[in-house]
């Protein structure tokens, strides 16, 4: 049976909590500290674990078939991805109804721009972020990266079943020509692409690498003072605004994941607590779900300002930034809001993604079945 990365788990779910709060603006609020504004650069460090994980499930596994391994990644992500690109067009809906009939204009006219009817199609495919004629930022925002990350496990795949005893060759090469490819901005495939492949490809890279070493034996010393200095290095990193930042960052993650992966100091003994594996487990969840909660976050707002005349929304460098007047409230709604997010990843923790990759299971089960039955 795999081992599974409990500390990389929680790392995961901390990651996804900072994500959610960089996509908030809430005035004079720690989403406004310069860390949490870097800390977009957290979707490279899930690209790098899913490289990572990925590799250990199936990169050195035999027999490999492309139909039990895509349904598999089918139904880890996809139900969860449907479900909340039918919210975002809800809201939409709820959006143009308002600029009808009430006259309320929520930035944007509905349906045009990034929200056109022309992106259904693109983000029901998840190829948005693969191709120049269609908006990565579409709709439910955060799925672009789940749009690259999908079709990287077919990629995969063929690495592994095609190249076999080379495959950690191709996994190098593509993470290295893909970061030289965004360092010189190349516009050969979409940002978001070289994003994803640099990054995933290197994470399986780099987990072939700890495959070679994980029994090696780190005391408890070394461990701490080596996980203490990357996550201090990441703070700074994310923390300031340097030119090749994301590459630093890159490399960074590179080497965070696999000594995070031989749990042997402080900071991987107390990721591994119940609490924080609790947010590891419904990281992809609050990753997915939280800009439907700052949509309608922001939009409560812009309504609450028209009906009041209080200065509730207001625009900071063409920032839509909201604010209560109070900066001790203004953190306090930040931490409502995560709390409600988290809350309701509980739900479609247990009633999307469970429920679905437990009928993916079942329905792997009986291919092998039939298939057996046949021979």
């Amino acid at each position: 049976m795999n081992k599974r990365f409990e500390a990389l788990d929680a790392f995961r779910g901390l990651c996804a909590i900072s994500v959610v709060i960089f996509h908030m603006h809430i005035s004079g609020s720690v989403t406004e500290w310069d860390f949490f504004r870097g800390s977009y650069l957290f979707v490279e460090f899930f690209f790098v674990l899913s490289g990572f994980v990925l590799a250990h499930g199936y990169g050195f596994r035999p027999n490999l078939k492309f139909k039990p391994f895509v349904k598999a990644r089918f139904f880890r992500i996809f139900p969860l991805h449907i479900v909340m690109l039918m919210v975002m067009l809800i809201l939409e809906l709820g959006k143009f109804f308002a600029y009808n009939f009430a006259g309320m204009s929520f930035n944007k006219i509905p349906f045009t721009g990034a929200n056109a009817i022309n992106e259904i199609i693109p983000n029901l495919l998840l190829i948005q972020s693969w191709t120049s004629f269609s908006d990565p930022t579409s709709f439910n925002i955060p799925s672009w990266s789940i749009s690259i990350e999908f079709y990287m496990y077919i990629l995969l795949f063929l690495s592994i079943t095609i190249f076999k005893g080379n495959r950690f060759i191709v996994w190098l090469s593509t993470s290295l020509i893909a970061l030289y490819l965004l360092t010189t901005q190349s516009n050969i495939i979409t940002n978001e692409a070289l994003r994803g492949l640099s990054c995933f490809f290197g994470g399986a890279f780099i987990y072939f690498i700890y495959k070679k070493i994980e029994t090696i034996k780190i005391n408890f010393m070394l461990g701490s003072l080596l996980e203490c200095f990357l996550l201090i290095s990441i703070f700074i990193i994310l923390s300031s605004n340097f030119e090749y930042r994301t590459i630093v960052a890159i490399f960074t993650f590179f080497i965070t994941i696999p000594i995070f992966a031989f749990e042997s100091g402080v900071c991987s003994y107390f990721l591994k607590k119940k609490p924080f594996q609790t947010i590891g487990h419904l990281s992809f969840s609050i990753y997915m779900i939280h800009h439907a909660f700052i949509f309608i976050l922001t939009s409560y707002f812009m309504v609450l300002q028209k009906i009041t005349g209080l200065e509730l929304s207001i625009m900071v460098n063409n920032v839509r930034t909201l604010t209560t007047g109070n900066i001790l409230l203004n953190n306090g709604l930040v931490f409502i809001v995560i709390s409600l997010i988290v809350l309701t990843s509980h739900f479609t923790y247990k009633h999307i993604e469970l429920k679905w990759e437990s009928f993916g299971r079942l329905k792997l089960q009986r291919t092998v079945q039939d298939e057996s039955s046949i021979l």
